[in-house]
């Protein structure tokens, strides 16, 4: 099988979503809610409330953002645009490896530019029509916010220009007019969407960038950055900081007091990245830049944490830690600013959200929050509407320093950013049924929606074009199997399922491949047992 998605065609998504939310209230097995409202202004609108997937895997797909809005989300932080993209892009795989804690080994968009763009573009029309069929939330409750890196030659080259002109204006881009024509031919399929709806739909996607910078990023290409951002492109800019900000003595302290003592990293990457008292400076005159040309400048943090590979975790030298110890640095990160700047300097924050925390960090006055490792976790995108429902009614206008500080305070003596014990599980054992149900943890936990539950015949299903073998789902299985290659896997074309070595069934012409042996016409409903010929019969 292909470690590369092949984004799902308008069309069909539409489609799909349609028919299960009419039959199940679900988007893509993701049970669809209204969260409660808790309106938080924010760059020039009001978000429904401050929360949603952060620059991932779990915004990297059109059907991603879909899913997450109907679990509760409602800002999206969009997977990050570099000029190295598609197959010149390496991702070594697995790419994700979650234990407690999380790590991973890749950073930006898999797919290319344009098809990046085109992502996006689909998921902001879907997800205007499901607000307005299904009573989710208001058309102009929701953000999208674009993420770009990683230098300023990269930045002003024509394919990432072109992607950022595309966000401001959705109408330049070559699949715009497409999907708004898809939505008028099925105008018969709504019952509250009408043609005057669909022409509402926003051209502007968004307003606001984050701006992703790499860890030795040198500090006057980083200024230069956030000024092209404010100024050329007139954008919102909130420059995405290292945690590395707080210092080598205090992370090493801060991890090691919490039983992280086995992460590896040294002091030059901290004397390589961007220095406190710099960062204050710059900080103070981008943010004077940016209001004399009606911008807003922030900070987002914070970017992951490099530490070494020491145990085969995953591929390679390096690999990126988020989740709990994450945030031990990122909470200090923003009181470090916040203190410079007296509250003044908008923050939003992503690291180590979760449950616990979530309540107490709006409740500072660090808005919005966006999430990835909790969202790769048990209950995968529904933990947003977990979240949701803890959003505090009132959240302060700025950074309640004070407040801040106390939560710091707390999270010192808090037992519940120990490390975890590692997860047990049982021996590896191959299932006699390769479409195994006995968990939903890999439909779950799986960020691009690619192992799909058949719950009327109590089976899963894997989709080989959604799948990019980041290798989530093995995490999480209690039994020790590989789901991604295991499980009984549906491929749309002949090629794909020949490249594969995983059992399945071809969309294109009938094919299927049981017991490693491909069969076509009468003898591929002949060589499957009952229950695999029933899982083809339903996708069929």
């Amino acid at each position: 099988m292909s470690d590369r998605m092949h984004p799902i065609p308008f069309e069909q998504l539409l489609l799909t979503v349609l028919c299960e939310m009419r039959e199940g209230g679900s988007v893509l097995s993701v049970p669809a809610v209204r969260p409660p409202l808790r309106p938080t202004p924010f760059c020039g609108g009001v978000l429904e409330t401050p929360l949603g997937p952060a620059a991932g895997p779990h915004t990297q797909l059109a059907g991603n953002l879909a899913a997450a809005y109907a679990a509760g989300a409602r800002v999206f932080e969009l997977k990050t645009v570099q000029v190295i993209d598609g197959e010149d892009l390496p991702v070594e795989k697995p790419c994700i490896y979650v234990d407690g804690e999380c790590y991973n080994v890749e950073w930006s968009t898999e797919l290319t530019v344009p098809q990046a763009s085109a992502e996006y573009v689909k998921a902001w029309i879907l997800i205007h029509l499901l607000a307005r069929e299904f009573d989710l939330g208001g058309s102009d409750g929701f953000q999208f916010h674009m993420s770009v890196g990683y230098d300023l030659d990269g930045l002003r080259s024509e394919k990432v220009d072109r992607f950022i002109e595309e966000m401001k204006d959705a109408s330049r881009s070559p699949v715009w007019a497409g999907c708004l024509e898809t939505v008028r031919r099925h105008l018969d399929l709504f019952q509250k969407v009408t043609a005057a709806d669909v022409d509402a739909i926003p051209t502007r996607i968004c307003n606001t960038v984050t701006l992703s910078t790499m860890h030795g990023c040198p500090v006057d290409e980083i200024e230069r950055m956030v000024s092209y951002m404010l100024v050329d492109k007139g954008l919102n800019t909130f420059l995405k900081c290292n945690p590395t900000l707080v210092g080598y003595e205090q992370a090493r302290r801060v991890l090691d007091e919490n039983g992280y003592d086995y992460l590896s990293f040294g002091p030059e990457g901290f004397a390589r990245d961007l220095q406190p008292d710099y960062a204050v400076e710059m900080l103070r005159r981008q943010s004077e830049l940016a209001r004399a040309h009606g911008r807003i400048l922030g900070v987002k943090l914070t970017n992951t944490f490099p530490v070494e590979i020491r145990n085969r975790e995953l591929p390679g030298e390096t690999m990126y830690l988020s989740g709990k110890p994450l945030f031990l640095l990122a909470i200090r990160t923003a009181q470090l600013l916040s203190d410079a700047f007296g509250g003044a300097l908008p923050v939003s924050f992503s690291g180590g959200i979760d449950a616990h925390n979530i309540a107490a960090v709006l409740s500072t006055g660090i808005a919005p929050v966006t999430v990835a490792t909790l969202l790769l976790k048990n209950g995968g995108y529904r933990n947003l509407t977990r979240l949701a429902a803890l959003v505090p009614e009132e959240i302060p206008a700025r950074v309640d320093c004070a407040a801040l500080g106390r939560l710091i305070g707390e999270t010192a003596a808090d037992p519940y950013y120990h490390k975890e014990k590692p997860r047990r599980k049982v021996a590896r054992q191959i299932p006699d049924d390769p479409a195994c149900y006995r968990c939903r943890n890999c439909v779950d936990v799986c960020p691009n929606r690619a192992n799909v539950p058949l719950p009327e015949l109590k089976r899963a299903v894997h989709i080989d074009d959604l799948c990019n073998e980041c290798g989530n789902c093995v995490c999480f299985c209690p039994f020790g199997y590989l789901p991604y290659r295991d499980k009984f896997t549906l491929f749309s074309s002949r090629a794909e399922m020949v490249r594969s070595e995983n059992d399945g069934f071809c969309s294109e012409d009938g094919a299927v491949r049981y017991a490693g042996v491909i069969y076509t016409g009468q003898e591929a409903a002949e060589a499957l047992p009952e229950t695999l010929r029933a899982v083809v019969e339903a996708l069929s």
